[in-house]
């Protein structure tokens, strides 16, 4: 009788361990607002069969929560359009275009109804670079001023 009594409490203190051990999912904590310095460029070749555009797209993909407004705020040195996509896994175009913006300046919000987001930046003119700044948060961002 011992020994099984012996066995049950080892039995329930390995659930109670093991039960213990497990902890939930944990998600990384954004301490808002966060600023990305992101390089953008596009470059003009000319040759025999025309002209060829160098044009890379600078991507930042972003977590956002459903439902609640999410700020940002782009000042570029040079022209650029910012394409914004909601992206999901579960369809069969994974992304859809929700906005696109275009100019040097912005400062906006939008109020996802996916968990991530695709923020694409492509210059606008030939032959410029630079490297913007790109700023999310969780509250309004005041507008840029310009002189």
């Amino acid at each position: 009788m011992n020994a099984m009594i012996r066995s049950f409490v080892c039995a329930a203190a390995v659930v109670f361990l093991a039960a213990g051990c497990h902890t939930p999912e944990r998600r990384p904590v954004v301490v808002y607002p966060v600023t990305y310095d992101i390089p953008v460029g596009n470059t003009q070749v000319s040759a025999s069969a025309g002209a060829q555009n160098l044009n890379v797209s600078a991507t930042q993909q972003v977590t956002a929560r459903v439902g609640e407004p999410l700020y940002y705020q782009i000042i570029s040195p040079v022209p650029v359009t910012v394409s914004i996509y909601e992206r999901r896994a579960d369809m069969p175009e994974p992304r859809m275009l929700v906005r696109e913006l275009q100019g040097t300046n912005f400062t906006s919000s939008l109020t996802p109804s996916e968990r991530l987001l695709e923020f694409v930046f492509s210059v606008k003119d030939s032959n410029s670079n630079g490297t913007l700044k790109f700023t999310i948060s969780d509250r309004p961002i005041a507008p840029v001023m310009t002189p």
